[in-house]
């Protein structure tokens, strides 16, 4: 029985083996065509369908996106300059100062003491001057004892001086008109050097301070305009700035160089506010420009394809300024190509496209 089954065992393998080659020469691309397709003619792919965009030249301004933060003219952290314990506390936070009014008083009673004390001394010697000064006139005493009595009063004159200037280390005053800060103390605190009482920053003027790149600091002028826009602030659109200041060093460490410009219209901006600076190159006129997803770069470099008689073609560009939505093409390309957009990945170089919309 095993002999005469295995004769039917091999039939039925080889026909399996004959319907599987069968189906492959039928379905697989470049196989022969089924019973659908008379002739048996070879399979071929349809065309990709492809979005082109047709280049037309256009004036271009050159830009560069930098980041940034806005400062205020004037801002200083108002500490003590001596240690004492906070006697008045004579300004409200938020609220407008004037220079040199007083904001915060330290307890100086041993300091006014020790000023009575020292001006009543330097009253007696002005007294004893003078008296020595009439006498002298008739010879009733000395040059030395005059010239001594002289200094004597210079030195009582000059301590009562360092006693003043004592007393007013005591006094916190504001050395320019502004907007105070957060109250960082109380009356009775006890307070040093590096205690933070509050903090003044100066109203109105405001500056936008940034970095740029060296590559870019020729392009740079005391004078020169530039676009802002606040982050975080709807309210506020770009504003105009122009440039006051340009740190005459680059860094070392970011081979950056510090600008410092003047904003037009500060109303609703503040101090500390993170900033989007765009600084104005070159313009170009009759740019060749195309989309960013045009571009394809590889180990040759920047490719694009555009479509010439029905067929992608292949082309390596040289590449200038770009934004975040164009490409600025130097060299490779002519006006009126039409470049493909959307569709490269199943793009091959002389083979035919179709045109979306056409």
């Amino acid at each position: 029985m095993k002999l005469r089954r295995t004769p039917i065992v091999i039939l039925i393998l080889v026909l399996a083996a004959a319907a599987a080659v069968q189906y492959r020469v039928t379905h697989e691309p470049g196989g022969a065509s089924g019973p659908g397709s008379p002739g048996g003619g070879v399979k071929t792919q349809a065309a990709p369908t492809v979005d082109v965009d047709v280049i037309v030249p256009t004036d271009f301004t050159d830009t560069v996106d930098l980041t940034g933060e806005v400062s205020a003219e004037d801002a200083i952290e108002l500490r003590p300059e001596v240690s004492g314990r906070v006697e008045k506390i004579l300004f409200q936070e938020g609220r407008d100062v004037g220079k040199g009014q007083l904001l915060v008083k330290l307890a100086d009673a041993d300091l006014q003491a020790r000023k009575a004390k020292v001006a009543s001394q330097l009253q007696l010697e002005r007294k004893r001057v003078e008296r020595l000064k009439k006498v002298r006139a008739v010879d009733g005493v000395s040059d030395e004892d005059y010239e001594s009595a002289v200094a004597a009063e210079a030195m009582r004159a000059s301590e009562l001086a360092e006693v003043q200037a004592q007393i007013e280390k005591t006094e916190l005053r504001a050395p320019f008109a502004g907007r105070m800060g957060l109250r960082g103390v109380s009356v009775g605190a006890v307070v040093g050097p590096s205690t933070l009482m509050s903090t003044l920053t100066s109203i109105g003027a405001l500056n936008v301070d940034f970095s740029v790149p060296e590559r870019y600091i020729s392009s740079l002028a005391v004078g020169g305009k530039l676009l802002v826009r606040i982050r975080g602030n709807a309210s506020v659109q770009r504003v105009s700035a122009m440039i006051t200041a340009i740190e005459p060093i680059v860094s070392a460490q970011t081979r950056t160089q510090r600008v410092r410009a003047r904003l037009a219209a500060p109303k609703g901006i503040a101090s500390g506010q993170f900033a989007e600076v765009t600084l104005f190159q070159n313009s170009i006129p009759d740019a060749l420009l195309v989309p960013t997803e045009a571009v394809v770069q590889d180990m040759r470099g920047a490719t694009v394809f555009r479509v010439r008689n029905g067929r992608a073609e292949r082309c390596i560009v040289q590449l200038g300024a770009r934004t975040p939505s164009l490409v600025h093409v130097t060299a490779g390309l002519q006006a009126g190509d039409s470049v493909i957009t959307n569709g490269i990945l199943f793009v091959k170089p002389g083979k035919p496209v179709k045109v979306s919309g056409r």
